[in-house]
């Protein structure tokens, strides 16, 4: 017989980390973060003898004074196929939070909609997932509009590479020709990627204030970043390219040596045949990339004046799960921009997949706007650039515990 029970975090993780759509979002390091957060966080599921078949992370707060509001964050962790189990875990949530004066359920289920290509566009033939919303309707949720946005929640849209098969000579390959050329230029130019140690979080912070300024939108403030790396451990990684303008300028100074040598030896041929069209060429090649190699040193040596040995570019904050990274938060200092660094921590962090066997890259948020004039349009852009796939999730669906109250708290919240 099936019975609706607490679970302890030992039997959640033990569940969760079998679910196959698990998430950042719903595990049990997300529970300590909203318990940080003053949230109540709870644990449920059901069990049929002894065996748990499905789990959910529950958490609330207080609203309108005398209601608590319960989220499920990423939804339940069960096969949305089976609706008995569905309706049964269902219908024992609501009883189980209305006994705590729930005024009404949010979940969010991280479950693909329907498939879709590198462009947004359905794909004929593909999965389809309606059926999620189905059962979840058949159950007394309702499901909320779906939008085409980053307002509302959780992310909605999102553009994934999948790895499974492939190696670091087939992905770039498959990057757009001028995402592989940014990419190689990180490498040529010597901007490095590197791990940041919790004490130096503030390179982090630091860019992220000045990227949110730049760009108009709020950020969490520092003590939330601060949490996030202790409560989630080894599972978050911050990172950050930089240019070590000591060894950048000994690079040059090699060129350059290599470069003089090479130009020696042409004027030497041409000294012999003066005029002959093959040496000529090689000698305006070989200038250009000596007046090259001169506007760089003159560039480097004025960063080493204006910022130090090591400059920082740009950094990102990344989950880290056997079942996929996800790219969650970025930021540049834009006077460095020239650089591309933000190319090199990706690529950085795929190799880092790559090595550890992790199948899914997810560069997570974008509108689902695909339009040019969209305001995330670049944002789209930069990631489409890596190859991968658009992703729209099933959506939000809300269960009014309380119908008359809930109403009044949608209106005032208008």
């Amino acid at each position: 017989m099936m019975e609706f029970v607490n679970l302890t975090e030992a039997e959640y993780r033990s569940f969760w980390e079998q679910y196959p759509n698990r998430t950042f979002l719903n595990s049990p390091e997300s529970a300590a973060l909203k318990k940080k957060e003053n949230w109540k966080t709870e644990f449920v599921g059901v069990k049929e003898n002894g065996s748990i078949l499905c789990a959910a992370l529950i958490s609330s707060i207080p609203v309108m004074k005398v209601y608590r509001y319960f989220y499920v964050q990423r939804g339940f962790l069960i096969d949305y196929s089976d609706r008995e189990l569905l309706k049964f875990f269902t219908d024992e949530l609501v009883k189980y939070t209305k006994n705590q004066k729930g005024l009404y359920i949010l979940a969010d289920p991280y479950v693909l909609y329907k498939e879709r290509d590198i462009n947004g566009e359905l794909v004929e033939g593909g999965f389809d997932n309606s059926y999620v919303i189905e059962n979840m309707e058949a159950c007394g949720f309702e499901h909320q509009p779906f939008i085409r946005s980053y307002d509302g929640g959780e992310v909605k849209w999102m553009f994934s590479l999948y790895l499974d098969g492939k190696d670091e000579k087939t992905l770039l390959k498959e990057m757009h020709q001028q995402t592989r050329w940014s990419v190689n230029r990180t490498r040529k130019e010597g901007v490095q990627v590197r791990e940041l140690a919790d004490d130096e979080m503030d390179i982090f912070y630091t860019m992220m204030t000045e990227t949110a300024e730049r760009r108009h939108f709020e950020t969490r403030d520092r003590n939330f970043f601060k949490l996030q790396k202790e409560i989630y451990g080894d599972h978050v990684k911050v990172v950050a390219a930089y240019l070590d303008v000591s060894d950048y300028l000994n690079k040059l100074a090699q060129e350059k040596d290599r470069l003089d040598k090479e130009m020696a030896e042409i004027d030497a041929k041409l000294a012999e045949v003066a005029k002959s069209k093959k040496f000529l060429k090689r000698q305006r090649v070989a200038q250009e990339a000596l007046d090259l190699n001169a506007k760089k040193t003159k560039e480097a040596q004025e960063l080493m004046d204006k910022y130090g040995e090591i400059v920082y570019m740009a950094s990102a904050v990344f989950t880290i799960y056997d079942n996929e990274v996800v790219y969650l938060f970025s930021a540049t200092h834009d006077q460095f921009r020239k650089y591309y660094a933000p190319y090199a921590i990706q690529w950085y962090m795929i190799r880092y997949a790559l090595e550890h066997r992790i199948p899914r890259y997810n560069f997570y948020g974008i509108s689902g706007n695909f339009s040019e004039d969209a305001d995330d349009y670049g944002v789209y852009m930069f990631k489409k650039g890596f190859n991968g796939v658009v992703e729209q999730l099933v959506g939000d669906f809300i269960y009014p515990l309380r119908k008359g109250a809930y109403s009044m708290y949608k209106s005032l919240k208008k």
